[in-house]
């Protein structure tokens, strides 16, 4: 999980732990993608403005590497810009969530990609 905003990360790391997943956290993107090579995610939730390296090139940085290729990349993004889910996917995330979401929409993106434990 990416997030750099506080209280984004801690409603979003409530309902991941609630599903009964588990998360590593990062907090700008440099640190994302450290965290990702080291961790190999089975699921990558990606906010997009994030300080030191933004969403898109942690997201772009991310495909080229084969490990990561098939990793669902779950962008959330409170940006209100017509583009922006598009970039997202043309940039290799496989899904778009808006800030805010509703606790079950994200409970429903876990669904689709992880098994409970």
């Amino acid at each position: 999980m990416v997030e750099d905003e506080p209280n984004n990360l801690e409603l979003a790391l409530r309902i991941v732990r609630h599903a009964g997943h588990e998360a590593t956290v990062a907090t700008d993107g440099y640190a994302a993608l450290e965290l990702a090579r080291e961790h190999r995610p089975q699921l990558i939730l990606l906010d997009l403005q994030l300080p030191k390296l933004d969403g898109w090139t942690v997201v772009r940085r991310l495909r080229k590497e084969p490990w990561a290729k098939d990793v669902p990349i779950v962008a959330i993004s409170a940006s209100a810009s017509p583009g922006d889910e598009s970039k997202a996917i043309e940039a290799g995330c496989t899904e778009f969530l808006s800030k805010p979401y509703y606790p079950a929409t994200l409970r429903d993106v876990l669904n689709r990609y992880l098994v409970a434990a």
